[in-house]
């Protein structure tokens, strides 16, 4: 069965977050943030997008954006092809650095905007490594913070004032957005219901035996579908080192 295709927005913004593989680090150093800042100017200079938010954590980032030439999804395929490979070749690894697709919700009004705005620019804060949003080095709002000067004016969408604006990032957000879901923990039973059915199986042990090439497909279908690496393995009997490997 293919993916189900992603709802559309008709303003064409998106907020977007990437997150990596079993939610592992994907930035080790500052390189690594600044390195994917260039990768993502470099994708909006080819597909003609605009940027006008994102926060780099840890193990996951968060964008608004709005398509332009080239869909949003060729925008992601490019940014993200190019970090996973600096990435992979400065720590000398193989395979996926990130989870599956990308997330993505449609922006379609001012107000929806700049809640998402305010959520982007608090999620540093929702970590607890900063109290003020406007302290942390790896984000970025257009107009307001854009210390590496390539992001897009998001006062086209208000009528605040600078000052009137960031105060009102800093207060509570209305609506709940993509991480706001959470990591839902899956039951066992449930875990064998989704591998079984993208590995095409009867039973998750069987995948253990299966030829190497076809076992990390199953694998990989498994992590795509939402399941953890420590979870596969507990239920199929696949070492966590072999887990790894295959992503």
């Amino acid at each position: 069965m293919g993916r189900t295709a992603r709802e559309r927005s008709a303003s064409g913004i998106y907020h977007v977050m990437i997150r990596g593989v079993d939610r592992r680090i994907i930035f080790s150093d500052d390189e690594d943030r600044s390195t994917f800042l260039y990768s993502m100017v470099q994708a909006r200079e080819k597909t003609g997008c605009s940027i006008y938010a994102y926060c780099l954590m840890g193990n996951h980032v968060h964008l608004l954006i709005r398509e332009g030439r080239e869909p949003l999804a060729q925008f992601m395929k490019r940014t993200c092809v190019s970090y996973v490979y600096y990435y992979n070749q400065k720590y000398e690894l193989l395979g996926h650095l990130l989870q599956g697709r990308f997330r993505s919700e449609g922006v379609d009004t001012d107000a929806y905007f700049l809640d998402v705005l305010r959520y982007i620019v608090q999620n540093q804060m929702k970590a607890g490594l900063m109290k003020s949003p406007w302290d942390y080095r790896w984000l970025g709002c257009g107009g307001i913070k854009d210390e590496k000067g390539f992001l897009n004016d998001v006062g086209e969408y208000t009528h605040l004032t600078q000052e009137e604006l960031k105060a009102f990032m800093e207060q509570p957000c209305q609506n709940g957005h993509l991480e706001d879901e959470g990591p839902r923990r899956i039951s066992d039973t449930e875990a064998i219901g989704r591998l079984c059915k993208a590995a095409g199986c009867e039973t998750v042990q069987e995948i253990g035996g299966w030829p190497e090439t076809k076992r990390d497909r199953a694998l990989r279908k498994g992590m795509d579908s939402g399941i953890s690496i420590r979870q596969l393995s507990r239920l199929t009997g696949v070492s966590k080192t072999v887990i790894e490997g295959c992503t």
